[in-house]
């Protein structure tokens, strides 16, 4: 695979990511009665916070999974 497509894998597995933060702290917030992150400095800030500590993880499960579907290995 050449270096423009891993680019633009990687761009789009990035943006999942950011999606399914944001997604999930909505829904969070939702479930918890809360308001929403949004309106408060404090809310965006621990965002940012748990963004940067989980992003990386939930980036390297896509990157893993992808990799596995790609491949054709499949787990067992």
């Amino acid at each position: 695979m050449n270096i423009g497509a891993r680019l633009r894998q990687l761009i789009v597995f990035l943006v999942m990511t950011v999606v399914l933060m944001v997604a999930s702290r909505i829904m969070f917030d939702l479930l918890a009665g809360r308001p929403m992150f949004w309106t408060s400095e404090e809310g965006m800030q621990l965002l940012l916070w748990h963004s940067l500590v989980g992003g990386p993880f939930i980036l390297f499960a896509l990157l893993v999974a992808a990799q596995r579907a790609g491949s054709g290995n499949t787990p067992q």
